[in-house]
């Protein structure tokens, strides 16, 4: 089900002002960036050991599944889980009422991913990601 976690993500304001406090204090390499242009999103994976650090900048707050990712929320947003069996972990988490944000799942920056919103905790975020496997 869950293999680990993939990454923490933390909205900033200023994506490439983070990037270099992240870089410059915490010496973490930048190892992508990608803007997702349907959602107005620029992102910034660092490698942080065994465990990413997503940037997410948000560049339009007035949508409606920004504010449900609560991407106008400055800080750590989200944990994100790397899984298997990607539909059968949604459908077992949908039947323990996790809550699906709308808009999901789709493709994301490494594969099919999914917010979703846990029962005990309507403020947490969590995602899950199953990765896309590369052609080599």
């Amino acid at each position: 089900m869950i293999k680990k976690i993939d990454h923490v993500g933390i909205i900033v304001e200023n994506l490439d002002q983070a990037l270099k406090i992240y870089s410059n204090t915490f010496g973490l390499n930048c190892v992508e960036r990608r803007e997702i242009e349907d959602v107005g999103l620029r992102v910034a994976v660092l490698e942080a050991g065994k465990v990413f650090v997503e940037l997410l900048e948000y560049r339009n707050l007035d949508s409606e599944m920004v504010k449900a990712l609560r991407g106008d929320r400055k800080g750590l947003n989200h944990i994100c889980y790397e899984v298997e069996q990607f539909d059968e972990v949604l459908r077992k988490l949908e039947t323990a009422e996790f809550q699906l944000i709308p808009g999901f799942p789709r493709k994301g920056v490494h594969g099919k991913i999914a917010f979703l919103v846990p029962p005990h905790s309507p403020d947490e975020r969590i995602e899950i990601l199953e990765v896309e496997q590369k052609d080599e």
